[in-house]
């Protein structure tokens, strides 16, 4: 019994034991050490983090890299550390440093540097300039058109609370970032906002010296947009930050205030190819010491797609390198000559088309810029008359002249007006109407006229005579008719933005412009491809395409594919798309398609061009006359005669004649079908 006792006590005494331990430890972690959990944890901010993904290439059709990514960096505000009563200061210390690396800040603000200022922006109803004048009305300042963008610039100063005792250029700047930060909503769910990029380690370890000086100042490891060639820029246009108007229109796909996206050419128009999926790191960073305590990725990113062009650089080069030095060599001819003829040449463009496909193989637009120094190049381009962003190839319409008379041909030949073998007498003055009595352009300069011809020779010494006659029997509806069947006056719906329809001359359409009445002789300028008509050099050379392919045509396009980064593999491929199928005789084709070849051959209005030329092309003048300068000229060509593969369009504003574009075709056949001709022409020392 005393035993049992003894056991019993010794139970409860370790039981009191343990239980007292217990409340000791409780009270310990309770009371004593309870807020040091609480402290750690409070001290440790896990913050999320979106990973850019790497954007996808862009290939030439041979895989020769045209726009390409490079690692690089960014420099960054983020928001928890951004201290906003001395942003001002920062914003100025690091602008110093990159003006100084030449390498410039986000800005959107449409006032121009220097001084006095002025509005960029291209209009009021969109983009930069509607959100200028919404921030104008926000603050109850009136909007752009009532406030000049001087008084503009004091109120932002004013606003900002930007030091009078700066220079021009910083307070400009200031203000620049400033309106930047605002324009992109620069918050704690905005964060971090990309400033600039494109930097350098040069510039990462100057803004690295001052780090103290540059709160929320961030560096960022990114990839760069890389561009290998100095070619294409028209085509491949650009990368920059999202704006606030393309994000509202584009956060429903996932897009943040901080992305960058494709703005123009084929870089916006592949947009959703190209860009990939961003991840999402998490950090957890110790409030205290800044130090990161961890870091993981959650959610991988995944590169985008790489995407094919259908041009070949090479090509591509030539081509550019051709149009330059033609259209340059025309402005020294005509500045040398006595009339003077060609002297105030300025733009131009050629477009190389595969005719069985519609896949353009060179498009080229003159002048150019570069896409490597853009930012730094922007202000010059953007004041140099002659309009290097233009893309003068889809952008700009002009007068076809004389080569759109294979159009009329074909509407002839077709309808049944004549016959390949009809002819008609030129009489050099044609008096059909008694108010008005056209010449031929052999009348006019020479005083005599092309006797009895047929089309075929019609089109090789371009006659006007002969179209007169064939746009009076035609009428106007029916020329427009096959007109419009070859796309001419119609956007092609080619890839790239901005692409303008042009104007097919009708009495519809000067009804639509403004109510003037169509005469008949509107008609007959019509058919020589005079008055109103104005068509973009794509059209014109899928116009060509269609004719000597016998009546396909097919949409131009740039995209030949898509295929994935990582193992290359074909995930989209661009077929041939037939718009249309004009009806064309083989009788027709080839009446045609002679008198294209005889332009070019014997005593043809651009034959003294192709002597001696190792393969057989057709091709067509035109000039449109101009008021106050020289003629705008127009070459198109295809080739080979017998089997064509490929058509070209050159147009030279005010370069006199369509003849003296030639060179730039024949540099382009050379290239494509490997003649060799430029560097026989070199080791001949010509």
């Amino acid at each position: 019994m005393k035993t049992r006792t003894v056991r019993v006590s010794a139970l409860v005494l370790t039981m009191a034991l343990i239980l007292g331990v217990m409340l000791y430890r409780l009270i310990q972690l309770q009371l004593i050490r309870g807020s040091q959990p609480v402290a750690q944890a409070v001290s440790n901010i896990t913050r999320k983090y979106t990973e850019p993904a790497s954007r996808g290439e862009i290939l030439d059709r041979n895989g020769k890299v045209l726009a390409g990514n490079a690692l690089g960096f960014s420099v960054q505000a983020d928001y928890y550390r951004w201290e906003k009563q001395d942003q001002n200061d920062t914003l100025l210390l690091l602008w110093s440093i990159l003006d100084q690396a030449g390498v410039a800040c986000e800005d959107v603000l449409p006032l121009s540097m220097g001084w006095p200022t002025v509005y960029t922006y291209a209009t009021l109803e969109g983009g930069e300039g509607r959100r200028l004048a919404k921030f104008m009305d926000e603050r109850g300042w009136g909007s752009p058109e009532e406030i000049t963008p001087g008084r503009l610039f004091n109120l932002l100063c004013d606003h900002y609370g930007v030091s009078g005792t700066l220079t021009l250029d910083q307070r400009r700047a200031v203000v620049g970032m400033r309106y930047y930060l605002d324009d992109h909503q620069f918050s704690a769910y905005n964060s971090p906002l990309t400033l600039a990029s494109g930097l350098n380690t040069a510039t990462v370890a100057k803004i690295s010296e001052y780090g103290n000086d540059l709160p929320g100042v961030e560096i960022q490891v990114t990839d760069s947009r890389e561009y290998p060639t100095a070619s294409a820029a028209h085509i491949l246009g650009r990368v920059a930050a999202i704006n606030a108007d393309e994000y509202a229109e584009l956060k429903s796909e996932g897009y943040g205030l901080t992305d960058r996206i494709g703005k123009d050419g084929m870089e916006r128009a592949l947009e959703s190819w190209l860009r990939g999926v961003d991840g999402t790191r998490v950090v957890e960073v110790n409030s205290h010491t800044g130090d990161v305590v961890t870091e993981y990725m959650v959610e991988d990113t995944q590169p985008g797609k790489d995407c094919y062009l259908t041009i070949d650089l090479k090509l591509q080069q030539r081509v550019e390198e051709a149009l330059a030095e033609t259209l340059e060599g025309i402005r020294i001819k005509g500045e040398n000559s006595r009339t003077g003829d060609g002297a105030d040449v300025e733009g131009g463009a050629a477009v190389v088309i595969d005719v069985n496909t519609g896949e353009i193989l060179a498009m080229a637009s003159w002048p150019t810029y570069s896409l490597s120094t853009y930012a730094s190049d922007l202000r010059d381009n953007l004041e140099n008359p002659l309009a290097p962003f233009l893309n003068r190839a889809v952008q700009s319409a002009y007068s076809p002249g004389s080569t759109f008379k294979m159009c009329t041909s074909v509407a002839a030949l077709e309808e049944g007006i004549i016959t390949p073998r009809t002819k008609i007498v030129d009489k050099g003055i044609y008096d059909r109407y008694a108010d008005y009595q056209p010449r031929c352009w052999i009348y006019r300069q020479y005083g005599r006229t092309h006797g009895s011809i047929n089309v075929s020779d019609a089109l090789k010494y371009s006659c006007n005579y002969f179209f007169y006659e064939m746009g009076f029997q035609l009428g106007i509806e029916r020329l427009d008719s096959y007109a419009s069947q070859f796309g001419l006056g119609q956007k092609t719906g080619i890839e790239l933005q901005n692409e303008r329809a042009g104007i097919l001359a009708g009495p519809e359409e000067r009804e639509a412009r403004g109510g003037e009445q169509w005469w008949p002789a509107d008609t007959l300028m019509a058919a020589i491809g005079q008055g109103d008509h104005q068509f973009t050099p794509v059209q014109l050379a899928s116009y060509v395409a269609t004719v000597v392919n016998g009546g396909t045509r097919y949409r131009p396009h740039l995209l030949k594919r898509v295929a994935e980064h990582t193992d290359g593999q074909i995930v989209a491929e661009q077929e041939p798309e037939i718009i249309n199928q004009v009806s064309i005789s083989p009788e027709t084709l080839e009446a045609v398609k002679k008198g294209m070849l005889g332009v070019v051959t014997e005593d043809g209005t651009a034959s003294s061009y192709f002597v001696g030329f190792p393969i057989s092309v057709g091709g067509k003048t035109g000039s449109a006359q101009m008021t106050n300068h020289s003629a705008t000229g127009v070459f198109v060509s295809f080739a080979p005669y017998d089997d064509p593969q490929v058509a070209v369009c050159v147009v030279g504003e005010y370069a006199s004649s369509g003849g003296s574009l030639a060179p730039v075709a024949i540099a382009a056949y050379d290239e494509y079908f490997g003649l060799g001709l430029k560097a026989a022409q070199q080791a001949a020392g010509q």
